[in-house]
């Protein structure tokens, strides 16, 4: 290669990197136009997880706003007896030893960047806090006949792996009422019965 040519080609090389500064970033020019300014953008895209819980369109109205992970639930008025005027949407059946009043509710997934994951898993449990009266009355499962689907308070297991994002999932909520007022469970009174749903991924 000559000098001739040499010089040529470091004289092209030297323009195409002037050319290419200009291009990312002129800054003021004088008696000339246009001029460029590079802006540099960088954001960090976070997982996002959640699940919502909301009225079935035939059960009892859920209470709460999406994505807040906060909701409530009100049976009304039940007795062991199954007399009386309960919640709208609220099913009513006589079983061994009271009455069970159930409901359906929608638990709804939510969760975006987890790389290779399109299923999450989904567990429920009794708080350790409630009183005995109200763990003896909980009730929570997958069909309307959850008489005996008592809620762990403990160790709860995931009764789904396979949520998809997205996709509504019917559970049923129970309470359980005995007949029988001289034990200490079938004590008229509040209950507060808190369901805590776990959704997580994988």
């Amino acid at each position: 290669m000559t000098f001739k040519t040499s010089f040529r080609l470091l004289v092209m090389v030297t323009a195409v990197f002037a050319f290419a500064g200009m291009v990312a970033a002129q800054g003021t020019v004088y008696n000339s136009s246009p001029s460029t300014s590079n802006l540099a953008v960088s954001a960090t895209v976070q997982s996002a997880l959640n699940l919502d819980i909301s009225s079935d369109p035939e059960g009892v109205t859920v209470g709460g706003t999406a994505g807040s992970g906060s909701f409530t639930l009100d049976f009304g008025n039940v007795n062991g007896l199954g007399v009386g005027t309960p919640a709208t949407n609220i099913t009513k059946t006589a079983v061994a030893g009271g009455f069970l009043y159930t409901t359906p509710i929608t638990l709804t997934p939510n969760f975006s960047g987890f790389v290779g994951y399109s299923a999450a898993s989904i567990k429920v449990e009794q708080a350790v806090s409630d009183d005995a009266p109200s763990k003896a009355a909980a009730r929570e499962g997958s069909s309307a006949s959850i008489n005996s689907a008592t809620v762990l308070t403990t160790g709860a297991t995931a009764f789904t792996a396979l949520a998809a994002n997205g996709t509504p999932i019917t559970r049923y909520i129970g309470v359980k009422v005995l007949s029988d007022n001289n034990t200490a469970n079938a004590n008229a009174g509040a209950r507060s019965i808190n369901l805590v749903y776990t959704i997580s991924v994988p």
